[in-house]
């Protein structure tokens, strides 16, 4: 009897030392600077679909997808010209993607998530800095905009990019 309740006693502390977290996809900010011609926009309808423990990252998953059609850069010429099949295809490409692929760090306010990024059907590797903060995770990396065919400039150095996400969580 007295294994059951250590057995017991155990599994009831390592649930509370969990702390799952649940992104408020509605809250939640997916901006970007186009860095050599300091244009910045959003976009929006974000869906996550990965599962987090603030307390065990290591074993955390990120994963979401946007739509393309909501890129919005407060000038709806250029938001009509980006949506069209030169730059981001939104007709042929409705969804852009991220799926982590490992998360290292975590034991201080900042960790990294690399993972791989679907623009227009292209994937490629990108490593994503997170830092914890105690309502919300902050993210930001720096892509090419050239490696997914979105050529803004002819120099491929002059098409990059940052990215910076902003999800608001809820601790269950």
């Amino acid at each position: 009897m007295k294994p059951l309740f250590i057995l017991i006693a155990v599994l009831v502390n390592l649930q509370s030392a969990a702390q799952t977290i649940q992104i408020d996809e509605s809250k939640s900010k997916i901006a970007f600077v186009f860095v050599d011609d300091d244009v910045d926009g959003t976009f929006s309808e974000f869906e996550f679909t990965g599962n987090i423990d603030l307390n065990n990252l290591s074993e955390a998953t990120f994963s979401g997808t946007v739509a393309t059609e909501t890129i919005d850069t407060n000038n709806w010429l250029r938001n009509w010209s980006l949506r069209s099949k030169k730059y981001f295809n939104a007709k042929d490409f409705p969804k852009l993607s991220f799926k982590s692929i490992s998360v290292q760090g975590g034991s201080g306010k900042e960790f990294l998530v690399n993972g791989t990024l679907t623009i227009k059907g292209i994937s490629k590797p990108v490593t994503f800095t997170f830092h914890k903060q105690p309502s919300s995770l902050y993210a930001t990396a720096m892509i090419n905009a050239s490696q997914f065919d979105i050529n803004i400039h002819k120099e491929n150095d002059r098409n990059m990019v940052q990215v910076m996400i902003t999800m608001p969580y809820i601790t269950n």
